[in-house]
């Protein structure tokens, strides 16, 4: 058990919903955040205990995402980690149908939201705190018509590369990339028995924040089943 605080952002989704579920069994308290009050309360209204709370918030600013921090940190009193889950949607055509601006829109939904929770959480965490972001495999190859997805996502690997280097103290940065379909809310009706779960992407993180020591990162991959809460092998560096 633990008296710490992880806000987890994204938390309505698959794999934020794996997170808050794992972490609560762990003895976090646990604020869930999301940009829909009405997905929150549809998702946590009845699973709510004295150790979940629920806030709204929206990164898509350095603004908000200080906002979102002041609001959690107001109703846990302190906030020891961030778990980033954010994955907003795309549509499914080549490249050379997309317009630059449909491609700025999935950065800023995508790269953007991440960066703006990084640089203005970071800072605000404890020295012994850290922040975890959610990535996807395809930032290292592309699926058919997906292009753009690929190119979101090796930005932000990159952009989670860069602030770790220039760190030398405080909180600690990771990103988690998951190099597998999950198998969450929303896809259960179709998931294959190979894809990880939303479960065991949650006790993945919860792993990690238990012994960052032991997941050095900072890019981190989870790629079957069988890995759940053991490191890379071998571990992606720097």
């Amino acid at each position: 058990m633990t008296d710490r605080t992880l806000l987890v952002v994204g938390a309505s989704g698959d794999v934020g919903q794996g997170i808050v579920r794992a972490a609560r069994d762990e003895g976090w308290r646990v604020i869930a955040s999301g940009r829909d009050a009405g997905k929150l309360e549809a998702v946590f209204g009845t699973a709510r205990d004295e150790g979940l709370r629920t806030c709204t918030g929206d990164i898509g600013s350095e603004e908000g995402a200080l906002a979102l921090w002041k609001e959690a940190a107001a109703l846990a009193g302190r906030v020891d980690a961030v778990a980033v889950a954010v994955n907003a949607p795309n549509r499914i055509a080549p490249l050379s149908q997309w317009t630059d601006g449909e491609l700025a829109g999935l950065l800023a939904t995508n790269l953007l939201t991440h960066f703006n929770a990084a640089k203005v959480m970071l800072p605000l965490l404890p020295a012994e705190g850290i922040l975890i972001g959610i990535g996807g495999g395809t930032a290292d190859f592309v699926i058919p018509k997906m292009t753009p997805v690929s190119i979101a996502q090796a930005g932000i690997r990159m952009m989670y590369r860069g602030f770790a280097r220039e760190r030398s103290e405080g909180a600690q940065i990771r990103e988690l990339m998951i190099i597998s379909m999950v198998n969450g809310a929303s896809k259960r009706d179709k998931a294959q028995p190979e894809w990880v779960t939303d479960d065991e992407v949650g006790r993945h993180v919860c792993a990690i924040l238990a012994a960052p020591e032991q997941f050095p990162g900072p890019i981190l991959q989870l790629k079957s089943r069988e890995q759940v809460g053991q490191p890379d092998q071998p571990s992606l560096k720097g």
